[in-house]
C-alpha cells in the first residue's frame, strides 16, 4: 500500500528530514566579521543581527563571524528558512548563555496573525545535520527572534504557512506551556512536597494541555489526550500508549512547576500565602523528588538540569545572604597593595589571577558537585576563597619581593615579615572584598544561568512528547492463505476506519494484491489526526468507497512500533464469501445479501454482511428499510470445530432507526414500532464444510413477540 500522509508529522521532525543538510559550509554567502571583548560584549551586523555575549564568556578580544546561508523556500510545503552560521574565535561550547537577536519579516504570516504562530528558530546539529530546538522568544514589538544559547552553530529563522498545519510546531518552545500563575505553581509544589497522589493527575493534565497547544490539533487530539489522562483505554488501543503519555505529560507539568518555582524564589514574586522561607523549603523538597516524578531514561538530561538548577537557586540564596552579612566595607588603600596586586594582577610562579569569570565557573562546579546540600556547597566555596587568598603567603621571600617590584605605585622593594595574625587580617579583608564587590554579580549570573538550563527541560520534555507521537509504526496486513492457493480477495479495495472528517482518506486506502500481504507505515500522530482508525474495511473491487458497505471488517489494536493485522486462513476452508439469505419469519419477505466469513486461528469467527432490519409497525404494517448509512454489521463469536457450529452475538454500529421523520430508539414498551436489533438475539449457525453451506436460526422473544431470523448460506465458487 502506498502511503502519503500529509500534515500529520510533527513539524520539528518534518523539518529535520526536509532540511537536513540545508546550507552548511559549502553554501555560504555574505560574511561579516566583528570584534567582541570583555569590554565590548554586544555587536550588531549590517543585517541587523545582534549578538550579546555578556560579561563571563570572553577572556580577551575575539572575532565574531556571521555568515548568511542561502535562503531555502518550498512554497508547496509552505516553509522558508533564513539561516546564519555563527562562529566566535575557537569557542564552540560556551560557559554562559548568550543572546542572538535575528530580525524577521511577516511575509509568511496571515494578516493579523500572531508572529509566534508563523515564525520560529532552530539550530543545526552539525554532527547529525538535523535542525533541532533551541530556547527562543518572539519579540513582536522589535520584530526579532530572541535566541538564548550556550553553544554556537547554524541558527535559522523559520517561516511557516498555514497555522493549523505546521506553524504551531516551531512556535516559541516556552510558549507551548500554558500559563502557570504563582498561586498555581505553589499549589502544585506543595502537593509534590507532600506526596499528594492527586497532584500527579494535575501535572498530567497540565502536560496534556501543553501538548494540545504544541500540536495545534486540539480538535483532533482531544480524544487521544483524554485517553491518556482519564485512563479510559479502549480495547483497540495498546495500554502502553496512554501509559507513556502519562509519563510524558507529567514530565512537562513537573518541569513547568520547577522552573516557575525557581523564578518565584529569585524574584520574590510570592503568592498563595507563601513567604520566602516556605518557597525556599519547597524548592528544596521539590528538587529532591526529581527522580520520583521524572524517572524514565529519556528525561535523564532534563531531570539533571532541574535538580542542579533548583539546588543552585537554594544555595545561591544562602550564599548571597551569608556574604552580605559577612562583607566588610573595605577600601583599597587599607589593604596591602602588594598582596592585592598578587591576587588581582600578577602572573608568575604558577599563579594566574582569578577573574570574575573564573569565580563564576568555580561556583558552577560547586553547585554541580553539591546540588542538594547548601551547607557543604557554601563551605566548599569558602574553602576556595581561603585557599586562593592564602597563596601569596606560600611564596618565598624572594618571590614576594618580585611581586612587590611588579606592583604599580609601590616603592617598597622588600616585603616585611608578617605575623600570622597580620596575614589572616589581609586574607579576611580580601575575601570580604570578593564577597562585597565580585560575588554578588557572579552569583546572580549563575542563578540566571541555572534557570536557563532548567528552561531547557521544557525542550527535553516537549521533544520527548514530539518524538513519541512521531514514532514510525510498521503496519502489516496479512491474509492467511491455505498452502498452494492465492488470495480470494485479489482486487478488493480496503480502507482504514473510522476516519475523521479531516483525514486524507486516500492515504489510508489501498487495493488488495494476489499475494495477500501489504506492508506500510504511519506515525502515531498520523493515527491520531486521522481519527484513531482501528479497523480495516474491505470492499468489492468496483465499489464506490464513499457510498458502499464493506463486505467485511478486520479489527486491530493500535500499538507501537509494530501492528500486525491478520485475517482468513481458517482450517477446512470455511472462510470465504457466501450468498446469505435472511428469512424474517412472520414478518415478510426474504433478504439476500453477500456475507464474508472469517475464521481465525484461535477459532474466533466473524460473519460480516450488509445490515437489513425488519420493523413491525402496529399489527399490520411491515417495513424493511436498508439501514446502511455507510456502516456495516457483523456477527462475532466462536467456532467449535468439534460440532462445526458458530455461536456468538451481534454488533451494530447504529444507535437508532430512522423512518421518515420519525426516530425510533432501541425497542421499549409502549412504542408503536419494534426494531429487531442483532445484538438482542442469540445466534447458532452450523457449517457443513463438504458442501460449503451453513444454516441457523437467530431468534428471541421481544416485548412478548417471538422474532426469528432464519439464516442460510452457500459458499460462492
Amino acid at each position: 500500500m502506498k502511503r502519503k500522509i500529509i500534515s500529520v508529522l510533527l513539524a520539528a521532525a518534518m523539518l529535520s528530514s526536509l532540511l537536513a543538510g540545508c546550507g552548511g559550509p559549502d553554501g555560504g554567502g555574505k560574511s561579516e566579521a566583528l570584534t567582541l571583548s570583555p569590554e565590548t560584549t554586544s555587536v550588531t551586523t549590517s543585517d541587523g543581527i545582534t549578538v550579546v555575549v555578556g560579561d563571563y564568556v570572553l577572556d580577551g578580544e575575539t572575532e565574531l563571524t556571521v555568515t548568511k546561508q542561502p535562503a531555502e523556500e518550498n512554497k508547496e510545503e509552505g516553509y522558508k528558512i533564513e539561516a546564519y552560521d555563527f562562529t566566535l574565535g575557537e569557542l564552540h561550547e560556551l560557559d554562559d548563555f548568550i543572546t542572538i537577536r535575528i530580525p524577521y519579516d511577516t511575509t509568511y504570516c496571515d494578516e493579523g496573525q500572531d508572529p509566534a504562530r508563523c515564525v520560529g528558530a532552530k539550530y543545526k546539529n552539525e554532527s547529525t545535520g538535523v535542525w533541532e530546538d533551541v530556547l527562543f522568544e518572539v519579540d513582536a514589538e522589535a520584530g526579532e527572534l530572541v535566541i538564548y544559547t550556550d553553544h554556537l552553530s547554524y541558527y535559522g529563522a523559520f517561516y511557516v504557512k498555514n497555522e493549523g498545519k505546521r506553524s504551531a510546531y516551531i512556535a516559541d518552545v516556552l510558549g507551548y506551556v500554558p500559563y502557570m500563575s504563582s498561586d498555581e505553581t505553589l499549589s502544585l509544589a506543595r502537593g509534590i512536597a507532600a506526596d499528594d497522589p492527586g497532584t500527579m493527575r494535575k501535572l498530567i493534565a497540565f502536560g496534556g494541555e501543553a501538548s494540545n497547544k504544541m500540536f495545534d490539533y486540539a480538535d483532533r487530539l482531544d480524544n487521544a489526550i483524554n485517553i491518556a489522562t482519564l485512563g479510559d483505554v479502549p480495547d483497540w488501543l495498546s495500554t502502553e500508549i496512554p501509559e507513556t503519555n502519562q509519563t510524558l505529560f507529567s514530565a512537562i507539568g513537573y518541569a513547568a512547576t520547577c522552573v516557575n518555582l525557581m523564578k518565584i524564589g529569585i524574584d520574590d514574586s510570592l503568592g498563595g500565602g507563601a513567604d520566602k522561607g516556605e518557597v525556599l523549603n519547597l524548592i528544596r523538597d521539590v528538587g529532591s523528588k526529581v527522580t520520583t516524578y521524572w524517572a524514565d531514561a529519556f528525561t535523564t538530561a532534563g531531570s539533571g538540569a532541574l535538580s542542579v538548577g533548583m539546588g543552585g537557586v537554594l544555595i545561591i540564596d544562602k550564599m548571597l545572604t551569608a556574604f552580605a552579612e559577612e562583607a566588610q566595607a573595605t577600601k583599597l588603600e587599607d589593604m596591602g597593595f602588594i598582596y592585592y596586586h598578587y591576587n588581582e594582577g600578577f602572573t608568575g610562579f604558577g599563579h594566574k589571577p582569578m577573574t570574575a569569570k573564573d569565580w563564576r565557573q568555580k561556583v558552577i562546579q560547586v553547585l554541580d558537585k553539591h546540588p542538594e546540600d547548601p551547607e557543604i556547597a557554601v563551605a566548599a566555596l569558602e574553602a576556595g576563597f581561603n585557599e586562593y587568598a592564602s597563596q601569596f603567603f606560600k611564596l618565598s621571600l624572594e618571590q614576594m619581593n618580585e611581586v612587590a617590584a611588579d606592583t604599580p605605585g609601590v616603592t617598597v622593594k622588600r616585603v616585611p615579615s608578617l605575623t600570622e595574625d597580620e596575614q589572616q587580617t589581609l586574607i579576611d579583608g580580601y575575601i570580604a572584598h570578593l564577597k562585597d564587590k565580585t560575588m554578588p554579580a557572579v552569583l546572580k549570573s549563575v542563578e540566571n544561568y541555572m534557570v536557563r538550563k532548567a528552561e531547557q527541560s521544557y525542550i527535553t520534555a516537549m521533544n520527548a512528547v514530539r518524538d513519541f507521537y512521531n514514532t514510525k509504526i510498521s503496519i502489516t496486513i496479512k491474509e492467511n492463505i491455505p498452502e498452494g492457493q492465492s488470495s480470494q480477495y485479489e482486487g478488493y479495495q480496503f480502507r482504514f476506519a473510522p476516519l475523521s472528517e479531516t483525514a486524507a482518506k486516500g492515504s489510508w486506502t489501498g487495493k488488495w494484491n494476489k499475494s495477500g500481504s501489504v506492508t506500510s507505515s504511519a506515525t502515531l500522530i498520523g493515527f491520531m489526526t486521522a481519527g484513531l482508525p482501528h479497523t480495516v474495511e474491505f470492499f468489492a473491487p468496483d465499489a464506490d468507497l464513499n457510498t458502499a458497505e464493506p463486505e467485511f471488517t478486520v479489527p486491530f489494536v493500535i500499538s507501537a512500533p509494530d501492528i500486525l493485522i491478520e485475517f482468513g486462513g481458517a482450517p477446512g476452508g470455511i472462510s470465504g464469501k457466501y450468498d446469505m439469505e435472511l428469512s424474517y419469519e412472520g414478518f415478510g419477505p426474504k433478504d439476500s445479501v453477500t456475507a464474508v466469513v472469517l475464521l481465525h486461528e484461535d477459532n474466533t469467527m466473524e460473519i460480516g454482511f450488509t445490515p437489513h432490519i425488519v420493523m413491525a409497525g402496529g399489527s399490520t404494517r411491515y417495513v424493511d428499510p436498508d439501514l446502511n448509512e455507510g456502516r456495516s454489521v457483523y456477527l462475532v463469536g466462536r467456532y467449535d470445530p468439534d460440532t462445526n457450529t458458530f455461536t456468538g452475538m451481534g454488533e451494530v454500529r447504529f444507535g437508532q432507526i430512522k423512518i421518515g421523520e420519525t426516530e425510533l430508539p432501541a425497542p421499549t414498551a409502549g412504542m408503536m414500532g419494534y426494531g429487531v436489533y442483532w445484538d438482542l438475539l442469540d445466534t447458532v449457525i452450523t457449517f457443513d464444510e463438504k458442501t460449503g453451506t451453513a444454516s441457523g436460526v437467530r431468534g428471541s422473544e421481544l416485548e412478548g413477540t417471538e422474532l426469528f431470523v432464519r439464516i442460510t448460506m452457500q459458499k460462492k465458487k
